[in-house]
Order: C-alpha cells, then structure tokens, then sequence
C-alpha cells in the first residue's frame, strides 16, 4: 500500500472510528429510553466523530475566508499562472 492510501484510511477512521455505528445505535436507543445525556459525552467514537466534523467545518470556513480576502487573491493568482 502507497504512503498516501495509508494517509487517507488513517483520515478516513478519524471521521469514522471503527464501531461508531454500534455506539449510535445505543444511543439511539438509550434517547427512547429517556436518557437526556448527550451521546458524545456517552461514547467516545461519538466524540470523535463530532470534533472531527467541527474541525471539517472550521478549515473550511478559514479557506473561505482566504479566497474572499486580497491574499487569496493573489494566491488564487499564482495557482492558474497569472
């Protein structure tokens, strides 16, 4: 296996650890039985899975954020040879 198929599956279960669907399940089940706690703070896969989405959803908020700005610009610039 290529160094960089190693570096996506170890990104790939980041996002999804192995049993998070078992440990959603549960908890979905543990919600109908009226447990109020949140499921991040039950599981841990869970946990993982939620701060990997907001970690997802902050870089790609910041690279927004960089191409509206003059920097992006001129970096967006550079990239297609200008």
């Amino acid at each position: 296996m290529p160094h960089s198929e190693l570096l996506m599956w170890a990104q790939y279960l980041q996002a999804r650890p192995i049993g998070w669907r078992e440990d959603n399940r549960t908890a979905m089940m543990l919600q109908c039985q009226g447990v109020k706690e949140e499921s991040k703070n039950i599981f841990p896969t869970l946990n993982q899975m939620k701060r990997w989405e907001e970690q997802a959803e902050d870089e790609e908020a910041m690279k927004k954020s960089l191409r509206r700005s003059v920097f992006g610009a001129l970096l967006e610039g550079a990239n297609k040879g200008n």
